[in-house]
């Protein structure tokens, strides 16, 4: 089987994800098949204070809305209510040591404490939402931006693909009464597997990769190494020849009236990491807390690793274990931007200008209306 056309379809993180249904169904039947067996992973150097399932959400948020629906299996391993720092000698015990493949290559650790990041506004019970059929939907509200002003709840989500939503799902997103999503998918991948919008929101195709873009003509995924080198090479493309995408939505961001605004690839974490790392610098936040918030999404490295895994493995034609680096984040990818804005520009808002047409007063605007009085 040739490996360029799906890998292609990828484009940037595993764009080959069918819908959810489809997916779920083969897992239910054969669960991890071709897979190295896969520990369970309790979040690392945490203090977990008692869990209550329930959505505990911020003041500001309007009160019309149906609570999103939890799943208590999938929070109770993964998401506790507070995040608090604690002492090497009260950290908890790495979930995955040692994490070996069948031919004896050493796995990555998307879950130890270097990869799965948590800060003071972490805040996972208010930032996770986590619907009937969804993954890695998550709230950037919260964190503190310029003069100590906190970014607004529930104006700006970050999301995965939205094909698999429910009916009930749909209707979590009407209540909320978003007005804009924006794909940064492929043409065909958006009509493959079209969005699930409620009647409020518009909807935008905004490309960020081609399969021109790839250069994947020699990749052997089965090589130590060849999966992170890909990645790097799609956070070094969206970086330095794709800004004026990412700033479509930006542009949408400094109207006060357009708000809820939400923005998606196909897992929801490289080209929506970026997009997300933007906005949060325009808004004031650190580098290390907009690390921490890119890193949340290994929360759900073995949700859709296990989900997709079998799939990418058929359309391939390889063991699973050579994909495993596609379901992660790692700090280093995102690194990669930080580096090249940092350095050549100074920040994000001189990277803006000098690479899009968004101006200072733009900026200003966005500012307004995300950050709290």
């Amino acid at each position: 089987m040739k490996k360029l056309p799906t890998i292609a379809i990828i484009a940037g993180a595993a764009a080959i994800i069918p819908a959810y249904f489809l997916v779920r169904k083969l897992i239910q039947k054969n669960p991890l098949s071709k897979t190295a067996s896969i520990p369970e992973a309790p979040i690392q150097a945490i203090k977990v204070n008692e869990v209550q399932f329930k959505e505990n959400l911020p003041e500001d948020l309007p009160t019309d809305i149906p609570a999103a629906p939890v799943n208590p299996e999938y929070l109770g391993k993964t998401a506790p209510t507070e995040v608090q720092s604690v002492s090497k000698s009260d950290e908890v015990t790495p979930a995955y040591p040692d994490l070996i493949a069948p031919n004896g290559r050493i796995l990555y650790n998307f879950k130890d404490e270097h990869n799965l990041i948590f800060c003071d506004e972490t805040q996972l019970g208010k930032r996770l939402i986590k619907l009937e059929n969804s993954i890695n939907i998550r709230d950037i509200g919260g964190y503190t931006g310029i003069d100590g002003r906190k970014i607004k709840w529930r104006k700006v989500i970050r999301s995965e693909e939205l094909a698999h939503l429910s009916d009930k799902d749909v209707d979590y997103f009407a209540a909320l009464r978003l007005k804009h999503v924006f794909d940064f998918r492929n043409k065909s991948k958006s009509e493959r597997q079209a969005d699930r919008l409620p009647k409020t929101a518009e909807y935008h195709l905004l490309p960020i990769f081609s399969s021109a873009d790839m250069g994947l003509d020699h990749k052997d995924f089965t090589q130590p190494g060849v999966v992170d080198e890909f990645m790097r090479h799609i956070y070094k493309i969206q970086t330095e020849d794709r800004a004026q995408c990412f700033a479509e939505v930006l542009k949408y961001l400094t109207e006060s009236s357009e708000y809820p605004i939400l923005y998606h690839c196909t897992n929801g974490k490289d080209r929506t990491g970026f997009m997300t790392y933007l906005i949060l610098s325009i808004l004031g936040v650190k580098e290390d807390v907009i690390l921490s918030d890119y890193t949340l999404t290994n929360l759900t490295f073995d949700e859709s690793y296990n989900l997709l895994g079998n799939i990418m493995s058929e359309e391939l034609g390889i063991e699973n274990y050579h994909l495993w680096e596609f379901y992660g984040v790692k700090p280093e990818w995102l690194k990669i931007s930080m580096t090249y804005v940092n350095t050549n520009f100074g920040n994000v808002e001189n990277y803006l200008m000098e690479k899009t047409d968004l101006r200072e007063k733009d900026f200003k605007k966005i500012r307004e209306n995300l950050l709290a009085k």
